[in-house]
């Protein structure tokens, strides 16, 4: 059997975000054998739950089959962890995603310097500014940029990358024929032909607000050094910021203003995170010349660009040419008012800012409420004593434990257990 199919059938068992695929090729040594397993075989793996071991159980491959048809019929590469072009700093990720869906060419990750920029929904002037020339001045010195392709600071460095004639990619929070935010179709197009889209989840996925903070590890896994350019105290551009740390890659952070709330956050990353107060391309440049020096030219680096982001148009696809994300908006589940209500809650970079300490749980999920219930106060948990308690696979647990955290209703403790806030 090929091995990219078995990878797409587990990753359509256990979902987003899960460690247990780690623990999986680690205990089985081969996809293969963990298709092959057994009833005696997951019997003896104590580290397993009961749902997990029935999914492991269940060997129908229809709905991974069909996925594979219509992305060939699509033009979606499927690249699965056992694959030759699977990005190696991924795979080195205890939460590695076992499938990428792409559309476009995904650039050489092992052999390029790649610089992912994150930062809030709601920029200022300022953060736009900075976004636009950090994307622009990279990719003239030689970097691969990346990004979740939001509103906000997403949008200007992929702009400012694509009018360098540079290399970007996007990362998705959700299918790979879902155009989120939807005013981005054109810039979704324009990023394909200048690099790649890629996401983990299958097509037709609609922008749930958990995916993205799942999804954030992959953006900073896949890059050398993660750059915050302009993010408040409650920003979920904190949270990949930790993740790169976590990584162990290298970060950096724009200064903003004292005591602006934009720059809350970037300005915290300076002060308590040890991460490099960044002016421009340069800065960031100088951490990888030795490693690099082959692919970064400082003297284009420092050439900023000569016109300003509020004077460049995406040009819109022409009336004959075929939009390939239109053409699917039908296969999308979600409703457009269910869209329209997606665009208006979630801020794929950026959360509420409140400085209300009670918490508001009218709006969570039931799978929220499962966990933020199961917490008593002042005590911490991990993953696997809130999955006995809920019910909840570790996939679920993991993306609802991200979404309370960057909403401010818990925190993780060192050893990533998780308490009340």
């Amino acid at each position: 059997m090929d091995r990219s199919t078995i990878w797409l059938w587990l990753s359509l068992h256990f979902g987003a975000g899960a460690e247990i695929y780690s623990k999986l090729i680690t205990y089985f040594e081969d996809e293969q054998n963990i298709y092959d397993c057994d009833d005696a075989d997951v019997a003896r793996i104590g580290w397993l739950h009961d749902s997990q071991k029935s999914k492991l159980l269940d060997k129908n491959l229809d709905h991974a089959e069909e996925i594979i048809e219509w992305c060939e019929e699509n033009e979606v590469q499927i690249i699965a962890y056992s694959d030759d072009n699977y990005p190696k700093s991924l795979r080195e990720l205890e939460d590695f995603p076992p499938i990428l869906y792409c559309k476009g060419e995904l650039p050489d990750f092992d052999n390029e310097l790649s610089i992912s920029l994150v930062g809030t929904r709601g920029m200022t002037t300022y953060g736009q500014k900075i976004a636009f020339e950090l994307g622009y001045t990279l990719s003239r010195g030689g970097a691969i940029t990346v990004s979740g392709m939001a509103r906000g600071i997403d949008t200007s460095v992929a702009v400012g990358t694509i009018n360098a004639l540079g290399t970007t990619v996007a990362v998705l929070g959700c299918g790979i024929d879902v155009v989120y935010p939807r005013e981005n179709a054109s810039l979704m197009n324009k990023i394909i032909e200048s690099g790649a889209v890629i996401t983990e989840y299958p097509p037709h996925t609609p922008p749930n607000s958990w995916n993205f903070p799942i999804r954030n590890r992959i953006i900073s896994g896949i890059s050398n050094g993660t750059v915050v350019v302009e993010a408040p105290e409650h920003s979920g551009a904190l949270i990949t910021a930790r993740r790169a740390i976590k990584q162990r890659k290298l970060l950096f952070a724009v200064p903003g203003p004292a005591r602006t709330h934009s720059s809350a956050g970037t300005n915290l990353l300076i002060r308590e995170d040890g991460a490099k107060l960044t002016n421009d391309a340069i800065d960031i440049f100088e951490e990888f010349l030795e490693d690099y020096s082959h692919k970064i030219d400082l003297k284009k680096a420092k050439q900023r660009p000569k016109f300003s982001i509020n004077a460049l148009k995406l040009a819109a696809p022409g009336p004959n040419k075929s939009h390939f994300y239109d053409s699917h908006r039908k296969n999308v589940k979600a409703s457009r008012a269910h869209m329209k209500k997606f665009e208006e809650q979630i801020d794929d970079n950026a959360t509420d800012d409140s400085e209300e300490n009670d918490v508001d749980t009218s709006n969570f999920s039931q799978e929220e409420l499962k966990v933020f219930n199961a917490m008593k106060k002042r005590q911490a948990y991990s993953i696997d004593e809130l999955v006995a308690l809920t019910g909840l696979s570790v996939g679920d647990v993991m993306s609802v434990a991200c979404t309370l955290q960057i909403n401010g209703c818990v925190s993780e403790l060192p050893g990533g257990k998780i308490v009340k806030d």
